[in-house]
């Protein structure tokens, strides 16, 4: 259990949609793996007063309105999932994940105004010594006797500097500070399908809503990778009725990036248009696509306008129309092909291509042909391209300009 290491904005995320189902700070721990003590700080620390004209974390307001109330004064500490903080009258004390970031980043920001410690002397340690630690697991007594000259201070004022957010490592890098304790093999180990976060979302609550909404339009998702140390891998949506795959290239394996370009879609063809297309999503339990609230919200009236569903694990089976499609991908970039020089513009041209292809599934119609009849807009506001017949390619060199990938 990870209880020393920052909390990050998803995880906050997950700790508000949570508290609004009054799940216990022990449970919140498991699902993002920390100990049930760091959400109950996490809690308190960054709980806000929804009110007026005042600093929302007035220190004398917030006890207050604890004093007032005995929900406050012991767990959740919050007002979030009370039955009853519609007509109550009290003073109400809320957790919101981006006003806990926010509040985490100002305290941050706060305390290194009296780190001791020079602006370039930090840069030079970030790129000299932490990357020893980091990616060479070196220890710090080890790092301490062979660059003493870069680190003059002492080892406690580092590990301070570490605790403060001073440098781009935590407690979880350093080998001597966190110990890691042998996994049993046993039942009790928790698998992220089965916490409650998926709970109404998998793939037997989609098989039932579908059937309950045959008229919804499903798309498939899913991630694909390149070589197994790339940082790059590509995000791919696929719509079943129209078989039309939209590609977007991720920096990065993990949700913020994935939100990024939900939020580019949403941002692009609008609510209204996003809630028909992507009214159902079905993906497998990558990480990536945990931060729930992305694909289901909107944002600007909280109101729900989709539903992400899980496949089984190691069940790609049931997600069957991403997964051929994929093959198309793999015609052009094979298993084990590099994606780092990989940008936007190649892979938007070869989702263009891919999409220009007849399917015999289709009647003989192309992808892009089929949602351009049924949604011309989403085609128009996300810019596919119409690719002729004859000039459609799925040539490595074509696509790939022969960039050497």
């Amino acid at each position: 259990m990870k209880a020393n290491n920052h909390i990050t904005k998803e995880e906050r995320e997950i700790i508000e949609t949570l508290l609004v189902k009054n799940k216990t700070f022990t449970y919140i721990g498991l699902v993002i793996k920390k100990d049930r003590t760091a959400i109950s700080k996490e809690v308190k620390r960054n709980r806000y007063l929804r009110i007026h004209n005042h600093n929302p974390f007035d220190k004398k307001l917030i006890d207050d309105a604890v004093s007032s109330c005995k929900r406050l004064q012991s767990r959740p500490y919050v007002c979030n999932g009370c039955p009853n903080k519609s007509s109550c009258y009290k003073k109400h004390l809320f957790y919101d994940y981006k006003i806990a970031d926010e509040h985490y980043k100002e305290s941050i920001s706060e305390s290194k105004k009296g780190v001791n410690i020079l602006p370039e002397e930090i840069d030079e340690i970030e790129r000299q010594i932490i990357p020893l630690i980091k990616n060479n697991k070196q220890s710090i007594n080890q790092v301490y006797i062979n660059h003493s000259d870069i680190l003059y201070f002492s080892k406690t004022t580092f590990y301070n500097y570490i605790d403060l957010g001073v440098f781009s490592l935590n407690n979880f890098d350093l080998p001597k500070k966190c110990t890691y304790k042998k996994r049993k093999n046993t039942k009790n180990n928790i698998n992220k399908r089965e916490l409650a976060l998926l709970n109404g979302r998998r793939y037997e609550n989609f098989i039932n809503y579908t059937a309950a909404h045959p008229l919804m339009n499903i798309v498939e998702m899913d991630t694909v990778i390149g070589k197994i140390t790339d940082n790059k891998c590509l995000f791919t949506l696929y719509i079943r009725k129209t078989h039309f795959m939209f590609i977007f290239l991720l920096d990065k394996k993990n949700t913020i990036s994935v939100n990024s370009k939900i939020d580019y879609i949403k941002s692009q063809i609008g609510i209204s248009l996003y809630s028909k297309v992507f009214r159902i999503l079905l993906t497998d339990n990558g990480s990536e696509f945990f931060s729930v609230k992305h694909f289901e919200i909107d944002f600007d009236t909280n109101r729900k306008v989709s539903n992400l569903f899980f496949c089984h694990p190691f069940s790609s089976y049931e997600k069957h129309g991403i997964e051929v499609n994929h093959e198309y991908i793999r015609r052009v970039l094979p298993k084990g092909t590099s994606f780092e020089n990989l940008n936007d513009d190649i892979v938007k041209k070869l989702q263009d291509n891919i999409n220009a292809v007849p399917r015999i599934s289709l009647d003989g119609q192309t992808p892009y042909d089929l949602t351009n009849k049924l949604w011309p807009d989403l085609i128009k506001l996300l810019a596919c391209k119409y690719i002729s017949p004859d000039d459609v390619t799925l040539s490595k060199d074509d696509i790939l300009f022969i960039n050497n990938i």
